[in-house]
This record gives structure tokens, C-alpha cells and sequence, in this order.
């Protein structure tokens, strides 16, 4: 916007130097100093001062001099009768003008000079009547003009624009700092890296106090996240004790029944907390990540998970003899054995696939079940929501699976996303990055 403003006082500034506004624009017409003086000669002496005041104007002021004799200029002055622009002056009034001068200020009539003021002081055609009066036409420019020909109000439109291109440069300069600031914000990620702000400076004190603000939000939520792991670890670590000492204790019911099931609990709570120290590790970027081959662990987990007497089955194993990724060998398995234990659950048997797409390592678990409402495949990736609506672990579990899965995923640079097949049942789609070295 200040640019178009400039542009356009530029654009009219080149207008009015161009066509000479304060010398040939503002002067009276050949033509109408000539009529003057006809009428004014043709007039009887008592008439004149009547006439005078008949054409007189605001820009043009007509007086007569009753000294008939013509006096030699001194040279100071700026004559302009000889000059090529005031040619046809010449020509119309022949020997009837005497002369053309811009008045200085110790002229009678002249004004001073003001703010922006040059060419501001009346120009004045003498012209010589037939009786011999000379006939004094003086000119001003009806608003005061630079010495470059251009409005004193132009110029000052001009000092304003400029004062707003100045402003306008310093505030983008203040400005950009909150631009790398927000880019700064967008970049991060409580379970990772501190973001560093040593390229955003400013002298503004707001913008710097801001920066020191994200930088201690920053550092509190790193110590937030930091404790919760420390109090889940701890919480997970004795749980466990106490979980082995009643595991000890089991052996003394006498029920085989109640104690099978008390074994069951024991695990099932055991399997919870590891799922919750493996998903608060995942938050605060604490996976153990090294390169793995999919193919080998893909294949290795179907066939553990099929002789734990889980109903899955690896469709079409990959041709690529390695599918190389930088991961958690423990998330991925955690991973999988959840989405096969949803699948068999929900849909009788579990489906995998295994492949590579646009520098993507592709996971596929798919089901023969009912498949997913549309409305709840959204809510199904929250904690503890399920399609199910019992509680019971037999019928579904607690809840966390699929939570545990993306939580799991996006940690380690994956995304997840849920659909339905269109022979019928969900599918689970899983992305990692495939691993690459640099070029």
C-alpha cells in the first residue's frame, strides 16, 4: 500500500515538473493580456479604474502606473521576455510590451518566501497603453509551488509517504521476529529437542519479553513431561513388585479355576502398565529407535502372534528381501500385537501386509468383521473409547489400543489411518518413513 502511494505522488509530481506548472500554466493567455490592454486603451482615463477592478482577480492583479517614462530595470531582476517560452508574448503585444520579470522580495507586491516556498513571488507583464500609461499585470500561482514546480502540498505529501515507508520498513523489521517466533511455536514438540531462538532478535522490549516467556514455557514443559515419565516409571516399577508377590501368592489357591483367572488378572494388569511406560516414553521421545528390517520383524511377530493361537495370517510377503526403517523394535511389535488382537477380536482373523510406497514403509491390518462406523473412526484413535460397548477385557479390552498405536506411530514419524474395507471389515493403514542415506 505505502508502495502504490508513492507511486502514485511520484507519478503526479513528473505531471506537474513535466508541464511547468509554476512558470507557463499559471500565466494569463497572450490573447487575454492583449484584450486587456485594447480595452483598457480604448477606455476613457475615468473608466479605467473601474476596469481595473472589472478584470482584476485573485491571481491576476491589473494596476496602472501614471509615470509614463519607462525606467531601465536593474539587473538583478529576472527578466523573461527574452526567453523562448514567452515567445508568443512577443508576438501578440509587439512593441506594446515592455517587459516580463518575476518580482524578488524587495519588491512592493512580492511575498516572502515560506516552508517549501521557491516559486512563489508574482510574475509581472508591463504593457504599454496607447496614451503612453503603462498597464501593470501581475500573476500569482494560486497555491505555493516548490522551486522544482511542484505544490508545496505535494511535497508534503510526499515527506509523509516517506515518513510511512520509514515506518512501515520498521515495523516489518520489529514484525518479523513474531513471524519466526510463531514458526518456532509451530516446531515444537514437547518430547523432543528444545527449539533454539538464537536467530530472533529485536530491540523492542514486548518482543523480546516474549521470547524469553516461550523460551521458559518451553523449559517448564520439558520438566513436566520429564517428571510425569519419572512418576509413571516409578508407579510401573512397584505395581510390578507387588504383582509378582501376588503372583507367589497365587500358588496357594486351592480353585485351579480362581487361580487361572487370578493369573490372567495379574497379567492383564501387568501388560497395562508396560503398555503405559512404553506410551510415556513415547511422549517424552524416550524410545530406544535403531534401524530395523520390517520384513524380517513383520514376519517374525505373525508367526509368534499365530503360535500364541492368534488367527492371523502375512498376505503376499514383499519381494523387497529388506524394508529398512528407523524405529523402536518394541513399539512396532507392541504395535502390531495390538492391531491383530482388535482385529481378531472384532473380525475373527487378522489380515497383514507388508509393503513400500513412495518412500513409505506400508503396514496393512485388515478384518472380516463388521467394520466401523463412520462417525466413530475419529473417536476410536481417543483413550479408552470402543466400538464395544461393554467393559469387560474379554469382549474388547480396556480401550487403549488404538490410542497406544497412534501415539506410538507419531513418535516415531508414522501416521495411522482407519477405514472400512468394501468387501466388509476395517482396515488399519500404518506409514513409517523408509530409511535412506543421504545423497
Amino acid at each position: 500500500m505505502t508502495f502504490l502511494l508513492s507511486a502514485w505522488i511520484a507519478l503526479v509530481a513528473l505531471y506537474y515538473w513535466s508541464n511547468g506548472l509554476s512558470r507557463i500554466s499559471t500565466y494569463p493567455s497572450a490573447t487575454q493580456i492583449l484584450m486587456i490592454a485594447d480595452v483598457l486603451s480604448d477606455a476613457e482615463p475615468q473608466e479605467r479604474e473601474k476596469l481595473v477592478m472589472a478584470v482584476s482577480s485573485s491571481v491576476l492583479i491589473v494596476e496602472m502606473e501614471p509615470n509614463r517614462d519607462v525606467s531601465v530595470e536593474p539587473n538583478t531582476r529576472e527578466h523573461l521576455e527574452h526567453l523562448p517560452e514567452f515567445s508568443h508574448y512577443r508576438n501578440a503585444l509587439g512593441g506594446r510590451l515592455i517587459s516580463i520579470r518575476r518580482l524578488d522580495a524587495a519588491d512592493s507586491g512580492a511575498r516572502r518566501p515560506r516552508l517549501f516556498g521557491g516559486a512563489i513571488n508574482p510574475t509581472e507583464f508591463r504593457v504599454r497603453l496607447n496614451d503612453g500609461v503603462i498597464a501593470r499585470l501581475q500573476t500569482k500561482t494560486p497555491f505555493i509551488v516548490t522551486l522544482f514546480g511542484l505544490p508545496a502540498g505535494l511535497g508534503a505529501g510526499l515527506v509523509g509517504t516517506l515518513f510511512a515507508l520509514v515506518a512501515f520498513i520498521l515495523l516489518h523489521r520489529e514484525i518479523r521476529p513474531l513471524t519466526k517466533l510463531a514458526a518456532a511455536v509451530d516446531r515444537m514438540d514437547p518430547s523432543g529437542e528444545l527449539v533454539q531462538l538464537t536467530n530472533i532478535s529485536s530491540r523492542t522490549p514486548e518482543t523480546v519479553a516474549l521470547v524469553k516467556a516461550f523460551e521458559r514455557l518451553q523449559n517448564r514443559l520439558q520438566s513436566m513431561i520429564g517428571s510425569r515419565f519419572a512418576l509413571i516409571s516409578g508407579v510401573q516399577h512397584d505395581v510390578r513388585s507387588f504383582a509378582t508377590r501376588l503372583r507367589l501368592r497365587i500358588d496357594y489357591i486351592s480353585d485351579p479355576t480362581e487361580r487361572e483367572k487370578a493369573i490372567h488378572d495379574i497379567a492383564d494388569m501387568i501388560d497395562l502398565l508396560d503398555t503405559a511406560l512404553l506410551t510415556a516414553r513415547a511422549g517424552v521421545g524416550a524410545l530406544d529407535e535403531e534401524l530395523l528390517d520390517l520384513v524380517a520383524l513383520v514376519e517374525q511377530e505373525t508367526v509368534d502372534l499365530d503360535a500364541s493361537g492368534w488367527n492371523v495370517i502375512l498376505k503376499s510377503p514383499p519381494h523387497d528381501r529388506e524394508i529398512l526403517v528407523i524405529a523402536d523394535r518394541l513399539a512396532v511389535r507392541r504395535i502390531l500385537a495390538n492391531l491383530v488382537d482388535n482385529a481378531v477380536k472384532y473380525g475373527q482373523i487378522a489380515y497383514v501386509t507388508l509393503n513400500k510406497r513412495d518412500s513409505m514403509a506400508i503396514i496393512l491390518v485388515e478384518d472380516m468383521g463388521p467394520g466401523i462406523a463412520e462417525g466413530e473412526i475419529d473417536l476410536l484413535m481417543e483413550p479408552f473409547v470402543r466400538s464395544e460397548p461393554s467393559r469387560a477385557r474379554k469382549t474388547g479390552g480396556a480401550g487403549l489400543g488404538l490410542a497406544v498405536v497412534r501415539t506410538l506411530v507419531e513418535a516415531q514419524g508414522g501416521t495411522v489411518a482407519i477405514s472400512n474395507r468394501c468387501e466388509g471389515g476395517a482396515r488399519v493403514e500404518l506409514r513409517f518413513p523408509l530409511f535412506g542415506l543421504p545423497t
